[in-house]
């Protein structure tokens, strides 16, 4: 069943912004080199990119099988959609009716492996 996997946005100080979330709410700050830094706060993740990176987004995990259902539907539905590997998992983007990101997220091995 799809549920929220992260929050995603860019900033011009990625690290600065996770030390925040860190010092103010106690998150877990994760850095693993050619992935955003990432602010965990229980099972939910906040993905800090740097300026340029996918823009702000909302993560929904999924198994393989809902996102190729997924894909289906975006199809028969004329909604366009591309997804990008990011070596850990591979993401769908698509756009909800008021032109919000979405990342429908796989992870392979079944769970995201720097999350506490």
């Amino acid at each position: 069943m799809p549920r929220i996997d992260h929050a995603a946005f860019e900033s011009e100080d990625p690290d600065g912004v996770a030390a925040f979330y860190e010092r103010m709410l106690g998150a877990r700050v994760v850095k693993a080199e050619g992935h955003p830094v990432m602010a965990y706060l229980g099972n939910t993740g906040i993905a800090l990119h740097e300026t340029g990176g996918p823009g702000p987004h909302t993560g929904v995990r999924v198994t393989e099988e809902e996102r190729a259902e997924l894909r289906r539907k975006l199809d028969a539905a004329g909604i366009e959609w591309h997804e990008r590997d990011h070596e850990i998992a591979v993401g769908l983007f698509f756009e909800d009716p008021d032109g919000r990101t979405i990342e429908a997220i796989t992870y392979r091995g079944g769970g995201d492996p720097r999350r506490p």
